[in-house]
């Protein structure tokens, strides 16, 4: 670590900061000393006089680190170079199917300027966008793939407040809806139980009593968890659906695995 140290001082001592050293910052890599490399790049930042260079090896390093916003700050002001890189490409699609909020995975992927040098990356992202559009997806891939695309393509039409709305209207029918008929049962059952037990103890305690008072309270939070529930199952189900497909396409074109973004 001290050899190393003693290395990065040394080189930052005596460094020309009219271009990018990039074998100093595979060096950097390989030990993997990224505070190191971070000021590193803001200090050459400050030299380098083609900004899209050093936002290149800046949005290489927060996709690295999975920093998102950084990364599409400096993206933004070098994506000629990063979207000319296939390798890089890899890396963000990988990440962005990975380790991300869907935010950013909508933001990378809806991006229409990027262009692809190879098929893989570009069926992948156009499989993206037609999975996110709402008109059906018809992306024919294997047969098991494409059976899921065609379940899938019924599910994103389904609407989440109606399955609420339904739920509103008879407890369970909105897990029915959202395909969730074991789930839907069980709600018909448990709000039932609940509704004679209140309506019971109205008839016997009258509706001043303490137990009647629990017991119609006790219904009521099962009633509106049933609604909320319905509503939430179904647009949980349509983002899980949607991200097994997309992880299911990775291994279908053999991208599910880490890409380094330095050689």
């Amino acid at each position: 670590m001290k050899f190393n140290l003693f290395i990065f001082v040394f080189f930052l001592s005596n460094i020309s900061f009219s271009q990018i050293d990039n074998r100093f910052i595979q060096h950097l890599q390989k030990h993997k000393l990224y505070k190191e490399q971070l000021y590193y790049l803001n200090t050459i930042d400050h030299q380098i006089t083609t900004k899209d260079s050093i936002a290149y090896q800046f949005s290489k390093f927060y996709l690295q680190q999975q920093q998102d916003s950084l990364f599409f700050v400096n993206y933004e002001l070098s994506k000629q170079l990063f979207n000319s890189d296939s390798t890089a490409l890899r890396s963000a699609n990988y990440h962005f199917l990975k380790h991300t909020n869907s935010y950013y995975q909508n933001r990378w992927f809806s991006d229409k300027n990027k262009i692809y040098t190879d098929t893989i990356n570009t069926s992948l992202t156009n499989l993206y966008i037609s999975l996110s559009s709402k008109q059906n997806t018809t992306y024919c891939i294997n047969p098991e793939l494409t059976k899921e695309i065609h379940k899938y393509n019924k599910l994103k039409h389904k609407s989440p407040a109606f399955a609420g709305m339904l739920s509103a209207i008879v407890p369970g029918l909105g897990k029915f809806y959202g395909q969730r008929p074991r789930s839907g049962v069980n709600t018909i059952i448990s709000n039932g139980i609940n509704a004679y037990q209140a309506i019971e103890s109205i008839n016997k305690y009258g509706i001043k009593n303490g137990f009647s008072i629990f017991s119609v309270s006790f219904f009521g939070l099962f009633y509106l968890s049933n609604i909320y529930g319905s509503y939430h199952d179904l647009k949980d189900l349509k983002k899980q659906k949607k991200k097994q497909i997309l992880i299911d396409a990775e291994k279908y074109y053999h991208i599910n695995y880490p890409v380094s973004l330095y050689k």
